[in-house]
């Protein structure tokens, strides 16, 4: 008895702890260079590469869940028609190096020559209900765009930690994949690429 009303419990307590959607860039925005994720978290918080079958028997890269809402946030963007920076520019002007704060992209972007605006993300929190398939894993962001020219801040969001559902994973991985995808949806998920030159 106990057990079922908490089946029925969870999903209602994951709705009512949903992040608020950011408000949309300025409109001035059209053209975006996502910087690889910082991650405060203090895990590696790795998706893949993780076993010693996949590192040695495998060759299996090594991807992070910085590597997997760096790519569903490329996604999302080019969805809602803004220009994206290619990953690979982005790689070689940041030599890889994962960006946690505007200061820090502007001085990397400027090295780098990049001149478009940086969307930078910080993870903050990013806790699975445990075991091997989580129900939800508990994320906290920070996420910033900036002007590599002047270093202004543009657009600046919190998402405060809370639950992201994950119906369906079967791994840990798939877990940190679903969670990943539904966090770059809600940071961007009310932005549209303004229309015109």
């Amino acid at each position: 008895m106990m057990s079922r009303a908490l089946t029925y419990l969870l999903p209602a307590l994951l709705l009512a702890c949903a992040a608020p959607t950011p408000d949309p860039p300025p409109s001035t925005v059209r053209t975006i260079a996502v910087m690889p994720p910082g991650n405060r978290t203090g895990d590696g918080l790795l998706v893949t590469g993780t076993s010693l079958l996949e590192k040695y028997a495998f060759d299996t890269a090594r991807t992070t869940v910085g590597d997997v809402l760096a790519a569903e946030l490329r996604m999302q963007l080019a969805r809602r028609g803004f220009a994206v920076v290619r990953p690979d520019v982005v790689q070689e002007a940041t030599q890889g190096r994962a960006v946690g704060s505007p200061d820090a992209a502007v001085e990397i972007a400027r090295h780098g020559h990049l001149t478009e605006t940086l969307l930078v993300v910080a993870i903050e929190q990013w806790e699975p209900n445990g075991g091997t398939n989580p129900d939800f894993v508990i994320v906290a962001l920070e996420a910033s765009l900036v002007d590599p020219g002047t270093g202004a801040v543009l657009w600046h969001t919190h998402r405060r930690a809370s639950p992201i559902p994950t119906p369906g994973s079967v791994t840990l991985a798939s877990g940190y994949e679903i969670a990943a995808a539904k966090a770059a949806e809600e940071l961007v998920g009310s932005w549209q690429a303004p229309a015109g030159p």
